[in-house]
């Protein structure tokens, strides 16, 4: 059965006129009234006509979303919640991957925008921001990279991974532990990377802990790459008299290094603690579950849509606007 905007008008209670409004965004409408039309929307399952909508309002009711690598949990959960969102106010969205190179990111961005996006969600970008600045002219939202000080229509929402990685050593150190190693992501390609870095060094110094007591290894945030470094770690490693902990980059490599670990008869926690970051779903289902950091990926892509809609659709700019949200320890069983 076709839905029609009488049908949606009935559900919510409301004019036909109001319906309208909302759908082509072209007069003012309360935000109850609006979320009463998008809840009937979703609930008739109505699937508006976008090329005649677009023709109407001069938008194509579409975002563009990038991510480096769709397979890892923390982009694809924070795709969905974007989807979700973008789905239920009326628009879709074209979905690219680089797989974290970043010439290929330039062509996806050079792609969206020849299909006339209405905005961009650039989530954890690859390329130089002054070069994805450059080419953006549309709304542009960039999720999971620190500010950066722009005049260009752009917002940034960001977790602390400084003070979340901060928190891993505090929490070490409390735990009595005098030897420690860090497994860290890509520095020099992941802004992200060189942050947790630096906040859990930081934080060790600031407890009194000398650098020669941390044995610090680059990788990037792959299970082969966790996996690989620790297997070179342990070719020195002796528990005695005191177990070290490690505080690994992801828990994509936090997984690679606990097989690593497996391998070699390391009892975790007993003969080395270990400690991700992101909190992604499968953490909690190792042997044993995994403490890690929790990166608030649902609460980032959420913010980064609605951002980017208020924008598109009030046509406000994003200059100057920046969130950051706080990353959490979760204590389990590996340390």
């Amino acid at each position: 059965m076709t839905v029609t905007i009488k049908d949606i008008a009935k559900l919510a209670g409301v004019s036909t006129a109001t319906v309208s409004n909302v759908l082509t965004q072209k007069k003012y409408v309360s935000s109850e009234l609006e979320q009463r039309v998008y809840r009937a929307i979703t609930e008739l399952g109505y699937r508006p006509n976008l090329y005649a909508r677009s023709l109407k309002t001069n938008r194509s009711y579409t975002i563009g979303v990038h991510v480096p690598d769709i397979v890892n949990p923390f982009f694809s959960t924070s795709v969905k919640t974007i989807q979700k969102e973008a789905n239920e106010r009326g628009y879709q969205i074209m979905l690219y991957d680089s797989d974290s190179e970043a010439k290929t990111e330039e062509q996806n961005v050079d792609s969206m925008l020849s299909a006339h996006v209405d905005g961009i969600i650039s989530i954890a970008p690859r390329m130089e921001l002054s070069r994805l600045f450059e080419m953006v002219e549309v709304p542009l939202v960039i999720m999971d990279r620190p500010p950066v000080e722009t005049d260009r229509n752009v917002a940034f929402i960001y977790a602390d991974n400084y003070r979340g990685a901060a928190s891993v050593a505090d929490y070490l150190v409390g735990k009595g532990y005098e030897r420690f190693i860090c497994l860290a992501g890509p520095v020099g390609l992941v802004s992200n990377a060189q942050s947790r870095v630096n906040g859990f060094m930081d934080t060790l110094a600031r407890h009194g802990v000398s650098p020669a007591q941390c044995d610090i290894r680059h990788g990037d945030f792959t299970f082969e790459s966790g996996y690989e470094l620790m297997k070179q770690v342990l070719e020195g490693y002796d528990p005695a008299p005191k177990p070290a902990a490690a505080f690994v980059g992801s828990d994509f490599m936090a997984w690679g290094a606990m097989e690593a670990l497996k391998e070699k008869k390391v009892k975790i926690p007993r003969d080395m603690g270990i400690i991700g970051y992101d909190n992604i779903y499968f953490s909690s289902f190792l042997y044993p579950p995994l403490t890690t950091v929790e990166n608030p990926s649902r609460e980032m892509a959420l913010n980064a849509i609605r951002l980017l809609l208020d924008a598109v659709e009030d046509l406000r700019s994003l200059a100057g606007i920046s969130v950051t949200l706080r990353s959490t320890l979760i204590v389990r069983k590996s340390c």
